[in-house]
């Protein structure tokens, strides 16, 4: 089975079309006939972009990446302004560079990653290459399966690590809601349930699709909000993620073919 046809993206402004294509002028020179395509993609295209607080992604795809390439495309990273010397209220510019092969053989290894670049994406310059590019949804379960247990033994580790001290799980639990939406977004494509952009409501629907705590699962999102909890409080909220997490996993690895 393959992935739902994703949504169209938001539509961006203009300003930023061009800011982008400007920013890349010199990277787009060297590449030369080479280029295939030049995206916008991201949380740059999510209504509530907020060029203060993130980057823009850009995506480069081009024929092939020999070294001799890497190092054109370096030095002309190296001609471009600093980030910090950027005027106040320019957009900050992250490139990422793949060759079309790469781009072709690597949504098995990285669904997740892919999935969102078909999601988010602004074509610039070139072939809608993404377009085409196949997800199969057994590798996104995989990789699902593969995060979240990686994120339950990371959070454990890292309690252990910091010997239970006071303010450690509100930091681990808070910290924990930057890297959710993506993930649980994902996780409502494998149910082929709705994704709602709200961290509360997105929580909450993964909630319901798997029969976990949704108090739980929403944690993150609750320790992001307002003032720190006392510490019996963020405990109790930091067991709760955890056991929501093993609740995830367990239902996650049941929708694996045996």
């Amino acid at each position: 089975m393959s992935a739902p046809t994703e949504a169209a993206p938001q539509p961006v402004s203009d300003h930023l079309s061009a800011a982008a294509r400007a920013w890349a002028s010199g990277l787009i020179a060297t590449c030369g006939n080479e280029l295939q395509a030049l995206y916008v993609y991201g949380s740059a295209l999510a209504p509530a972009f907020d060029r203060a607080s993130s980057d823009v992604n850009l995506l480069f795809v081009v024929e092939a990446l020999p070294f001799f390439r890497l190092e054109a495309l370096a030095a002309a990273c190296a001609e471009l302004p600093r980030p910090d010397k950027r005027p106040a209220g320019a957009y900050r510019f992250t490139p990422l560079v793949l060759s079309r092969s790469t781009l072709e053989n690597s949504a098995d290894v990285f669904p997740i990653d892919f999935l969102d670049l078909k999601a988010r994406r602004l074509l610039l310059v070139g072939e809608d290459v993404l377009a085409g590019l196949d997800v199969p949804l057994v590798h996104l379960r995989h990789q699902c399966e593969y995060e979240l247990r990686s994120r339950l033994i990371g959070l454990r580790q890292a309690f252990l690590r910091a010997g239970g001290a006071a303010g450690t799980a509100h930091s681990l639990t808070a910290r924990a809601a930057g890297a959710s939406g993506s993930l649980f977004r994902h996780l409502l494509t494998l149910r082929g349930r709705a994704r709602p952009e709200d961290p509360d409501a997105l929580a909450r629907a993964v909630a319901g699709a798997y029969a976990v705590d949704p108090d739980g699962l929403d944690a993150p999102f609750a320790s992001r909000r307002g003032e720190a909890p006392d510490e019996a409080t963020a405990r109790r909220r930091f067991g709760a993620y955890l056991d929501a997490l093993d609740q995830l996993i367990r239902a996650v690895d049941a929708d694996s073919p045996r």
